[in-house]
C-alpha cells in the first residue's frame, strides 16, 4: 500500500462526506427493492445530487487504485 494512494483515498472520502452531508432529499416518492436492498426514489435531482455522485465515484477510483498498490 503506498501512502500517497491512502492519502488519496482519506481526501476523497472527506471530500465525499463533506457533500452528501448536503444533500437533502425533499421527497421520497417511493422505493424499490434490488439486490437486496431498499432503495430511495426521489422527486428531483439538483447540482448537490450530482455533485454527490461525482464524489462517490472519485472515492471508488480513489479506493480501487489502493487496493490494487
Amino acid at each position: 500500500m503506498k501512502v500517497e494512494n491512502l492519502k488519496e483515498a482519506i481526501s476523497e472520502a472527506e471530500r465525499f462526506l463533506e457533500i452528501a452531508g448536503q444533500v437533502k432529499i425533499k421527497k421520497v416518492v417511493g422505493t424499490h427493492q434490488a439486490a437486496g436492498k431498499t432503495w430511495l426514489v426521489v422527486e428531483d435531482y439538483t447540482k448537490e445530487t450530482a455533485a454527490c455522485k461525482r464524489a462517490s465515484m472519485d472515492l471508488t477510483r480513489a479506493l480501487a487504485k489502493l487496493r490494487n498498490g
